[in-house]
């Protein structure tokens, strides 16, 4: 079976050979960020986190090895800041690195892209939605552009469509059946999508909630300038590192 993109290209539909065994033993290592905005004496600054967390997969099984969180209080644009944070930490790691990030429209952007690196992105241009009608999933559609490759993936019957771009250099089967690996986990929200970029979100979207009631209460009650904030996150630094 093949799919027309809107571009007129023709891929075709990956789907998991019955009876074959994928085995895999790798490294994983997952990325995201989230941010808070407020407003001290000095005017609007961004609190920033990202979040990793550590797997190591084994044939079908993910082994959860640690975490780590670093953060960051400073002026200017948070998404741009949080994007380039993310990516630094990506660069910083070894083996595969999963991010909830288009890889493509971060190299024009001209951020560095991991050398093994997963992009998975949920909200895409709806009209590539709609070409994709496709039954009985797990599958993959995946094509070369450039030095990424690029598709889609439905890994559950009541998943959602997931857009993919990768560097990975193994063949189309294979990153599917590693997708399908690491949607498994028992656990409803995660089930169907990505059980490392689900875990390392929901972590970043704690430490962020967590320091947005702090420093809400604190700008709410004027009591500290901006220097305060600065010295509380280096606290935070401290004891919000989880790397083990």
């Amino acid at each position: 079976m093949s799919v027309i993109s809107d571009s007129g290209v023709s891929s075709t539909v990956v789907r998991l050979r019955e009876g074959s065994n994928y085995v895999f033993d790798l490294e994983i290592s997952a990325v995201d960020g989230s941010l808070h905005d407020f407003f001290t004496e000095e005017g609007e600054k961004t609190y920033v986190v990202v979040a990793t967390v550590f797997f190591r997969l084994r044939g079908s099984r993910l082994e959860y090895l640690g975490s780590r969180v670093k953060e960051i209080v400073s002026d200017g644009n948070g998404e741009d800041l949080m994007r380039r944070m993310e990516y630094e930490e990506a660069n910083s790691l070894n083996g595969l690195i999963l991010m909830d990030r288009k890889i493509t429209m971060d190299m024009d952007l001209g951020l560095s892209i991991p050398r093994s690196v997963i992009g998975i992105v949920k909200d895409f241009d709806q009209r590539e939605r709609n070409n994709l009608d496709i039954p009985n999933p797990p599958w993959l559609i995946i094509s070369q552009d450039g030095p990424i490759r690029k598709g889609y993936v439905k890994l559950a019957n009541h998943g959602w469509i997931f857009r993919v771009e990768t560097n990975v250099d193994w063949n189309s089967e294979d990153v599917l059946s590693l997708l399908y690996a690491m949607s498994r986990e028992p656990i409803p929200e995660a089930l169907g999508y990505n059980y490392p970029l689900f875990l390392a979100d929901k972590m970043a979207k704690f430490y962020r909630d967590r320091a947005k009631r702090t420093f809400d209460f604190l700008t709410s009650k004027e009591l500290v300038r901006y220097r305060t904030f600065r010295s509380l996150v280096e606290g935070r630094r401290r004891s919000w590192n989880l790397n083990q």
